[in-house]
């Protein structure tokens, strides 16, 4: 049984699509939140609905882009991960001493990041290569 109108993997991704496009629009924790919950869960659809092969979707998820955006999936669900790195996440303000001098425009909106071993990985630009990624991963597999 589907869940409301969300039924397949391309409604999915064209719910990705949606959680992006707010995101980019309007920077907050809300839509940050919800497109890389989102965007990990495509992944869910696609193995209950068998559109493509396991081996596709774990090769997929070896990426670096994936597993960060699992990550933020994941801790901003559960809060702490415990079966992997847990990674922090950082924003920077616009504001005066705010960030270091050079990073941000002075009354900026700020800039998040995801701090994950010795990577700084900026979240915004993560959202935009996760969705390409997907993109591809659709197009590459028919789905």
């Amino acid at each position: 049984m589907a869940f409301l109108e969300l039924r397949t993997p391309r409604d999915m991704l064209n719910k990705a699509e949606r959680e992006y496009e707010r995101l980019r629009t309007n920077f907050n924790i809300d839509n940050v939140f919800n497109y890389f919950v989102t965007a990990n869960h495509i992944r869910d659809y696609i193995m209950k609905t068998d559109s493509a092969k396991q081996v596709l979707i774990d090769s997929f998820f070896t990426d670096q882009d994936m597993k960060d955006c699992r990550d933020l999936c994941d801790k901003a669900k559960h809060l702490k991960l415990t079966k992997r790195l847990d990674p922090q996440t950082h924003k920077w303000s616009g504001c005066i001493g705010g960030a270091p001098i050079g990073v941000l425009p002075i009354g900026g909106d700020g800039e998040w990041e995801l701090w994950s071993n010795d990577r700084v990985v900026n979240i915004e630009q993560l959202a935009e290569r996760v969705l390409t990624k997907w993109r591809e991963f659709f197009e590459t597999h028919g789905l």
